[in-house]
């Protein structure tokens, strides 16, 4: 972090001895307005880049692996409330600032009603008389009286089935237990409570309390944390054995934006299956090197030092099985913010920590790994500030002092002339300043082919992924719903026809919730493979292409130079190729099928799905007007087959919602990602070289009025030119050493490998 933070104070000097030579020869009337502009231009963009730019920390795990607690901890005190619930489906968002505070989302009446609906539409069906088909209103009380007569009808059924209450139920309940509370706070459209220094912890009686959570829309808080700076988003995400799919795709969302994960594992658990399912996702989105895995040792479970080292290495060599050369910190995370909370905020957790304070392996556990952390924390958001300004700053600023130096040492030169020598060599400067811009039409022309030309390559990639009779992942999903396995449980003693009503609603929730966690699982990650793939595909030829264009203009500056130094103007290379700050873009990510399907229900919580949920409510009506009548079974009828046929009901709609669902989901991972990525790339790349070519214009007009000056005023022009042409050549000398250096430190580093895989127990 410090060597960020030197880096970017070198830069940010520099920028202001380029500022103040540009101002004093705006002041002296040396340089033209437009040629000032230009140059104040390029050096707000540096200024620009040179305010920090957020770095998003995902702390990612499985449910209770102690993914809050570790955040705790590294913020010292007990902010985020501990061992939080799995309903909800926000992701708490901490933002490292000086000043403390923060806010809280409420849902709006109307999103809370979409949400409060689709939930009980997943209830099972119950003895009794049905509940109409509506959307259910919290602010009537027949509703909420209806609503809590069927919760009360549903849990009878699921004890009576020894079944376990599901979310739907969950949420259900939890709205109407937080209803009192929050009631006076809700509007027609979401709303924000902010808090203050002195207000913070409020935010707990609504994040920490599931029947008020889940009136949250999102979570934003600000605390201090000078050992990792200001602008730094620590964000606690869902765990990735949350039985929501819904869970699992805001976290792969969130994880797509972010720039470093923590991936906490608890010691009393080892590794599970979601985390290796969560794990597979990191390497999908190419981000295992930039990964760091917490070993969250549970003290009241390991017995002496012997014990935590065999768990720590049991862990890092099962973790090797998956991820090659994992970094590895192993260490309590409530053991360092009990210790951070001097004295403890209760007398149980006082008497914990005196406990392991007492034992002497124990102490010498926690000894370093959580430092370790810290720094290793700091050390990577300095790197990937450092990369950003690195792209968007360095190059522009040596544009700006290479230009600069040119600039001066021409007029330099060309004032030392007579009046009529100096007519006649800004006749040659000017003829070869057009040439010069005149390459840029051509740069425009190529780069506009090479758009069409990539776009035709992406489009027939995403055309072949998302083929509707071929495509793999359309294939694959189509497959699994055809051959979705029906539990012959269900066909059985069909007679009654209320029992018929209830198992085809059984059965098409457990297909809709299966359907959904495929979608998620499936789907989202083959997609967002395939999205990394076309990403690492525009990169590569765009850098390709960029070294031809690079050489075409280049060609024309030199051309330029020759003239220059027929002058006696001294030159430079032209420095730093133009860089494509590909981190400013990070924003830029493929959107999730499975939101896409049903965007309303990815934001209100629900199971994703409502594939076929009209023609089946069509056909069970049909089914109950039928059996309804009572009248006898006649001989040889199978009740089955009227399930049988609900099924397929089931499966054709949900063929065709999906095969819709990925015509209109190809169209905007097409124009909404993949175009709009290419255009950002190449509009960045052709402001480089018009930026460039066109800080490199000289107005020879206003050069010819200063020919025509006093002596005495153009020898002091003469000295302040040669004063400042001198200051910006030793400006892009050091800028050049320090690219060097740069680029040699990250080539040591070796950024496509893994970090080390020792394990930093503490």
């Amino acid at each position: 972090m410090n060597d960020y933070q030197a880096f970017k104070k070198g830069i940010e000097l520099r920028e202001q001895t380029l500022r103040r030579a540009v101002e004093n020869l705006a002041a002296e009337q040396l340089t033209d307005e437009q040629q000032t502009q230009r140059w104040r231009d390029h050096l707000d963009l540096v200024h620009h880049a040179l305010q920090d730019p957020l770095v998003r920390i995902a702390v990612a795990g499985s449910v209770k692996s102690g993914k809050s607690t570790l955040i705790n901890a590294l913020l010292g005190g007990d902010l985020l409330k501990r061992g939080a619930g799995i309903v909800t489906s926000f992701i708490t968002r901490i933002r490292c600032n000086a000043v403390r505070g923060g806010w809280v989302e409420l849902k709006s009446w109307d999103e809370i009603h979409r949400d409060l609906t689709g939930a009980v539409a997943m209830l099972p069906l119950t003895e009794g008389p049905s509940v109409p088909s509506k959307t259910w209103d919290l602010r009537k009380s027949a509703h909420r009286e209806s609503l809590v007569k069927k919760l009360a009808a549903v849990q009878t059924e699921l004890q009576h089935n020894r079944s376990l209450l599901d979310a739907p139920f969950l949420l259900v309940h939890a709205y109407l237990e937080g209803l009192p509370k929050v009631q006076d706070l809700l509007r027609n459209q979401p709303r924000r409570l902010t808090f203050d220094e002195k207000t913070l912890r409020r935010h707990q009686d609504f994040v920490g309390v599931e029947s008020s959570a889940v009136y949250l829309k999102d979570v934003e808080i600000h605390y201090p944390a000078p050992w990792i700076g200001d602008d730094v988003e620590i964000a606690d995400c869902q765990g990735s054995d949350s039985p929501n799919p819904l869970h699992f795709a805001l976290l792969q969302q969130y994880l797509l934006k972010s720039h470093i994960i923590v991936y906490v594992v608890s010691s009393r658990t080892g590794l599970r299956e979601a985390d290796l399912k969560l794990l597979d996702f990191i390497k999908t989105l190419r981000m295992t090197p930039q990964t760091l895995f917490v070993f969250n040792l549970d003290l009241d479970s390991h017995q002496g030092l012997d014990d935590i080292h065999a768990s720590v290495e049991r862990f890092a060599k099962e973790l090797r099985w998956t991820v090659p050369n994992p970094r590895v910190y192993a260490f309590s995370g409530l053991y360092h913010l009990l210790a951070a909370q001097e004295p403890p905020p209760s007398s149980r957790e006082a008497l914990r920590l005196a406990m392991w304070r007492d034992e002497a392996t124990l102490r010498f556990a926690h000894a370093f790994g959580f430092d370790d952390l810290k720094k290793e924390l700091a050390d990577r958001v300095g790197t990937q500030r450092t990369r950003v300004l690195f792209s968007t700053g360095l190059g522009r600023l040596a544009a700006v002092a290479q230009t600069l130096a040119e600039t001066c040492r021409t007029k330099r030169q060309l004032l030392a002339k007579d009046l009529s020598q100096l007519e006649q060599s800004a006749r040659h400067l000017q003829r070869r300043q057009e040439e010069l811009i005149g390459t840029l039409s051509t740069l425009e022309n190529a780069i506009g082919g090479l758009r069409e030309n990539l776009k035709n390559d992406l489009d027939k990639a995403v055309g072949a992924f998302f083929d509707l009779s071929s495509g793999p992942v359309v294939q694959e999903t189509l497959r699994m719903v055809d051959h979705y396995p029906v539990d012959p449980a269900y066909a059985r003693d069909l007679g009654d026809p209320r029992r018929l009503i209830r198992q085809l609603h059984g059965f098409y929730m457990e297909f809709r919730r299966s359907l959904s966690a495929f979608l998620v699982d499936r789907v989202n990650v083959d997609t967002i493979r395939f999205a990394k793939e076309q990403e690492a595909f525009l990169k590569r030829r765009i850098r390709e292409a960029s070294q031809g264009f690079w050489s075409l203009f280049q060609g024309a500056l030199e051309e330029y130079h020759r003239e220059l130094q027929a002058l006696g103007v001294a030159v430079h290379e032209p420095g730093l190729s133009p860089q494509q700050p590909w981190a400013e873009w990070h924003h830029i990510t493929p959107p999730a099928f499975s939101g896409f399907v049903d965007e309303n229900a990815l934001g209100r919580g629900l199971l994703l799905m409502k594939f076929g949920l009209g023609r089946l409510n069509r056909f069970l009506n049909t089914v109950k007007n039928r059996l309804g009548k009572k009248l006898p079974v006649e001989d040889g009828a199978e009740p089955s087959g009227s399930f049988l046929e609900a099924v397929d009901v089931v499966k054709a709609e949900t063929r065709a919602e999906l095969v819709y669902a990925f015509r209109d989901y190809r169209q905007n991972f097409r124009y909404q990602y993949l175009h709009k990525l290419l255009d950002a790339a190449l509009g960045s790349l052709l402001e480089e070289f018009q930026a460039r070519a066109r800080m490199a214009h000289m107005d020879f007009r206003h050069l010819l009025q200063h020919g025509k000056m006093e002596e005495d005023k153009r020898l002091r022009a003469v000295a302040l030119l040669e004063e400042t042409a001198a200051s910006a050549e030793n400006l892009l000398r050091e800028i050049e050493e320090l690219r060097r250096a740069l680029s040699l430190e990250w080539l040591a580093q070796n950024p496509k490998a893994s970090p080390g895989e020792e394990a930093h127990t503490g």
